[in-house]
Order: structure tokens, then sequence, then C-alpha cells
């Protein structure tokens, strides 16, 4: 169990990176990276499937419609939803949103389990959820105050922002149960096949997306890597290696060891690692009311593994 919960920390430390994308290259729309990020991923999907062939090619058809399914709407859509969540009603309503991700799959999960005669008892198990939930809006209530009460955001575009919010909300609960699921019933398809699956599905949608992004975003003049086409490389390198496929291969791993109720709530870690990366980046220190609710984060995390031990 220590050995999948260390994969799925892995697996987030590096996801927190993704949330400083939009602050590397702030002149860029956050449509336009999406599609960059999942391009430049299925691209090194290509370059690696020749080493897992063996594998691949004993995927149905089924199982590659499943991992298309999989990587358009738990990830390429799921970023938009989140981008646009974070744009339209600030980071920390869409913090405080995804705070329910980890508890919606974590009770979905051991709801499926014990239907199956398994999962964990609830009065085991909701405690530690408490803690986490209530842990994310202590994380996020001082930033979500002030942009309420200081901002003027108008109200069309902030209701737009939440349904956004929603939406990516019910596809991250969705995605992770899922993909577990098949991760589960297939233990001969390793990890990182599996991953390099979804890349290649991904790799014709987000190649047409991010072509008609550039040109309906980006002005002529600057061509379709925009005005610093050497950082949009790098850094769409960084999120399309490390950020989709390394991180992916990671989560999926911890998949096949983990029960989903546990490996679902690994999620925060995503949060946690973010804040912190987000506040070296800019050189700030964390507020009080953050740094508590990443303590209680982790209480809650603690609390979870123990109960499922």
């Amino acid at each position: 169990m220590l050995y999948g919960f260390s994969l799925g920390v892995a697996a987030c430390a590096i996801w927190g990176l993704i949330y400083l994308v939009p602050l590397m290259l702030p002149q860029y729309d956050p449509v336009l990276i999406a599609c960059g990020r999942f391009f430049v991923y299925g691209l090194v999907c290509v370059v690696i499937a020749p080493f897992q062939w063996t594998t691949l090619k004993k995927l149905t058809r089924q199982d590659w419609f499943t991992a298309l399914r999989l990587v358009i709407f738990g990830h390429l859509v799921y970023y938009w939803c989140l981008s646009t969540c974070v744009s339209f009603s600030g980071p920390p309503l869409a913090g405080m949103m995804m705070a329910w991700i980890p508890v919606l799959v974590a009770i979905i999960a051991n709801a499926r389990a014990k239907r199956q005669g398994q999962g964990l008892a609830w009065k085991r198990l909701l405690p530690p959820l408490s803690v986490l939930l209530l842990g994310m809006i202590v994380a996020n209530w001082t930033e979500f105050q002030y942009y309420v009460y200081e901002q003027s955001t108008p109200a069309e575009t902030f209701a737009l922002g939440i349904v956004a919010g929603v939406a990516g909300l019910l596809l991250w609960t969705w995605y992770p149960i899922r993909n577990a699921d098949w991760l589960l019933a297939h233990r001969e398809v390793s990890p990182q096949a599996w991953i390099t699956a979804q890349g290649l599905m991904v790799l014709p949608v987000s190649t047409i997306s991010y072509f008609v992004a550039a040109n309906a975003l980006l002005p002529a003049e600057v061509g379709l890597l925009g005005e610093t086409p050497v950082r949009m490389i790098w850094v769409m390198l960084m999120a399309g290696v490390a950020c989709s496929w390394l991180a992916g291969a990671l989560w999926n791993a911890m998949s096949q060891k983990l029960p989903p109720a546990l490996g679902g709530q690994l999620i925060v870690f995503e949060t946690i690692f973010s804040v912190i990366y987000a506040h070296v980046w800019r050189a700030e220190w964390p507020t009080w009311s953050m740094t508590i609710g990443m303590v209680m984060l982790l209480v809650g995390v603690v609390a979870s593994l123990r109960a499922f031990r």
C-alpha cells in the first residue's frame, strides 16, 4: 500500500507543475495551452509506442475507444473546464469546487465496493473525507472572500465559470473511477502502455484543435507558436512529457495498487503541490488560512490511509 501511495503522490507532484504553465505563458490563451500540451503528449506517445507495441497490439477496438473517451473527457475537456473556471470565476472558487473531487470519488467508489460485499465502513471513511473537504475550504477561504468582494467580474461571466467548474468536477469524478476499473480488469496491460494508448488516441484531436485555436487566437504575424516561440516549446515539452505521460503513467500504476476509494483521494496532493509551486514562483509566503488548510489536507489523507490498512 505504501508503494501505491508513493506513486500517487509522485504523480500529483508532477501534475502540480501544470498550474505554473499559465504563469509561465501569461500571453497565451488557456485553450491554446491545453491543445498544445496534449499535442506534445500525443507526439511523445508516437515515439514511445514502438517500444510497447507487444502490449498495444493486444488491445481490442473497444479498448481503443475507451482510451479515447478517457483522454478526451478526463484530460483535454477537463483541463479546458478548469482553465475556464479559473479565468472566469477565479482560482479560489475553482479550488473549492475541485475540493469535492477526492470526496466524491471516494464515496462513489466505496459505495460500489460495498455493493460487491467489499469496501470500508462509512463510519471509518467519512471522518477523513470531512477533514479533507474542510481543509480545502479553509485553504482557499481568504482568497475566495477577496475575489468575491473585491473583484468586479460580470455576473454572467462568473456564472459561466461556475458551470465550467461543475463540468470539470463531474469529469474528474468519473475519470479516476473509470480508469481504475479498466486497469484493474486488465492487469496484463502495463500502466505505461495504457497512458501511451490514450496519448495516441488524443493526438489527431489535439492536432486539429491546436491549429484551429492558433489560427483563431494568435495574430497572423507571430505564427503558430505565438510571441515567445522558444518559451512556448520548452514549456509545452514539460507539460506534454512530464505532466501528461510521466504523471499519467505513475497515476495508472497507483490505480493498480490501491482501491479507487483511497487512490482517488490522493488527488489532493496535486492541490498541495500546486500551491507550493505557485508561491515559490511568486516568491510569496502562504496565508495562515492556506497553511492551516494544507495541514488539514495532510491529516485527512493520513487518516484515510490508516482507515484502509
